[in-house]
């Protein structure tokens, strides 16, 4: 699906740097851009802060660089084999949208370039098209959510990420939202409402549910008794516990390791 032609990750350039290809190129170019930038894509001018990303298509004119300071950026020049389809799938060519912490995309990037280096048939193509698939589908993410860069979202969307599965992995343990709110150098209050308008959910609601939710799997799966799992799942108080479980699924533990999860 996807043939990798050449690329880059954190390439760092002086700002004499100045990319341009007056009659563009003959494959497809995806950037990925750290920092302030000024785009000049087939004549439409774009001036760009850190986080942005565009794909340009092939034979598009372009000139990229950014003349206050250093530029740096991921690149991959590509070839698709279906190019109708891709034009489907990915229609914001040719335009810079905002993404927000590009760790992620960085890290696929250079995988994907480890792949085309090092990687051996059969594996290779099948773990470029699958890496790359993941890539576009987040850019294609990072498109549709790029309201979240009018928020101030996309800044924290890692780092709220990452907490989040912090959580989710360690439930017996205490989380709270001054913890949080420290360690991503934000407000108490601020957190809260980064918290609620990216996962749709409070912190509080959300920690609740997550505990809720991995003691269902452990009733369902293990010979803990309900203390032991109550505990296992952050709580000091049996009663505590019996009454989350019950207002979240309206029986009891102990109905529910018995008779299952009931129908709606």
């Amino acid at each position: 699906m996807y043939q990798i032609i050449h690329g880059g990750f954190e390439a760092k350039h002086p700002n004499t740097f100045v990319r341009s290809c007056p009659v563009g190129v003959t494959n497809y170019l995806m950037l990925i851009v750290h920092t302030a930038g000024q785009f000049h894509i087939d004549e439409v001018f774009t001036q760009t802060t850190p986080g942005y990303a565009i794909i340009i298509s092939p034979d598009t004119p372009y000139r990229y660089g950014n003349p206050s300071g250093i530029y740096v950026d991921d690149w991959l020049h590509f070839h698709v084999d279906t190019p109708n389809t891709f034009a489907e799938t990915f229609p914001m060519v040719n335009k810079l949208f905002p993404i927000g912490d590009t760790k992620m995309f960085t890290s696929l990037i250079r995988q994907i370039l480890w792949e085309a280096s090092y990687s051996k048939p059969p594996y290779k193509k099948v773990n470029i098209d699958s890496l790359f698939t993941v890539l576009i589908n987040h850019l294609l993410i990072a498109h549709d959510n790029k309201n979240h860069a009018a928020l101030g979202i996309s800044t924290y969307e890692s780092q709220l990420q990452s907490l989040r599965l912090e959580m989710q992995n360690n439930l017996s343990e205490k989380h709270n939202i001054k913890d949080y709110a420290k360690q991503i150098g934000v407000s108490e209050s601020y957190f809260q409402h980064l918290y609620t308008d990216y996962f749709g959910i409070s912190f509080q609601k959300d920690l609740i549910h997550l505990r809720i939710e991995q003691a269902q799997f452990l009733l369902s799966t293990t010979n803990f008794t309900v203390e032991e799992i109550a505990e296992r799942c952050g709580y000091t108080s049996d009663i505590h516990f019996y009454r989350q479980f019950k207002a979240s699924t309206h029986i009891t533990p102990g109905q529910y390791r018995k008779y299952g999860p009931p129908i709606p």
